[in-house]
């Protein structure tokens, strides 16, 4: 079987190094285009023996499944141009929440799916969600399902629930990040501890939290009644974080609602404008 990846960019990137990294696809069966070839070939420095190609047609002809790893606007100007070139045997799957399988269906000949990857995926670990039509034949899920079980944990969510899902799975990260910094930055502030040393601190807590899940130690209310001994300090730096923090997840999720509703209703247009 042979795949394809339209995109190099971040995710691109990202699906590329969990399929080859976890030896669910091997180099040689893995076809790369980007619209700058040169970024794509440039990967050939790691990934000696993906094929890199010049076109889109190149893909469609040599592959099973292809991967659209571009921007919503543009996974749906690609599929418009490969709808009268991909065979109904062939496997066309988004990664982005505003494209549902229901533009894609509404535009392809062939199988579609929805795989939206974490940047975790590199590691060979988190979470990608997956959205199938309803009439998918059990053999094509069955591929990919396993196919992403060699880096990930598959979650199939409806698509009501695809945006909050993503904001936990797919930004979810860069969220933490972003907190994880403020802390090292506050410790800067407050105390002048050294930023390297305040930065390994963080990186390797959050290492050792992370494992405590893995090993099923504890769940988050276990591991903060631990930790939060009655009367302590821990407890007093809660009732501030709580002070401070109440709420700020509906906020950022506001946000983030806000711009999928707005991208997807202009997916709608765009799909219907050039499928009238």
């Amino acid at each position: 079987m042979k795949w394809g990846i339209i995109g190099t960019g971040n995710m691109g990137q990202v699906l590329l190094h969990a399929l080859t990294s976890s030896h669910a696809v091997d180099q040689h069966d893995l076809y790369l285009y980007n619209r700058t070839f040169m970024k794509a070939y440039a990967l050939k420095r790691q990934y000696q023996n993906v094929h890199v190609v010049q076109t889109v047609d190149s893909i469609v002809s040599e592959c099973d499944i292809i991967f659209l790893c571009a921007k919503p606007k543009e996974i749906i100007e690609i599929a418009t141009k490969l709808k009268d070139e991909v065979s109904e045997e062939q496997t066309i799957v988004s990664i982005t929440s505003s494209v549902s399988v229901e533009h894609l269906e509404s535009i392809l000949p062939c199988t579609v799916a929805r795989m939206i990857p974490s940047i975790t995926n590199r590691a060979l670990s988190g979470v990608t969600l997956l959205t199938f039509p309803q009439h998918i034949k059990s053999d094509k899920k069955e591929i990919i399902l396993q196919t992403c079980k060699h880096f990930s944990t598959p979650v199939e969510v409806e698509e009501e629930h695809v945006r909050i899902a993503s904001d936990i799975v797919s930004c979810g990260p860069a969220f933490l990040s972003y907190i994880l910094e403020e802390m090292i930055q506050s410790a800067i502030r407050k105390t002048g501890l050294p930023k390297e040393q305040a930065t390994t601190l963080v990186e390797q807590m959050v290492i050792g939290y992370g494992k405590l899940f893995k090993e099923n130690i504890y769940d988050f209310s276990s591991l903060k009644e631990k930790v939060m001994v009655k009367g302590g300090i821990t407890g007093e730096g809660m009732v501030a974080l709580e002070d401070s923090f109440i709420n700020v997840f509906d906020h950022v999720f506001d946000a983030t609602h806000d711009k999928f509703y707005t991208e997807k209703e202009h997916i709608d247009h765009l799909v219907n404008e050039m499928n009238p």
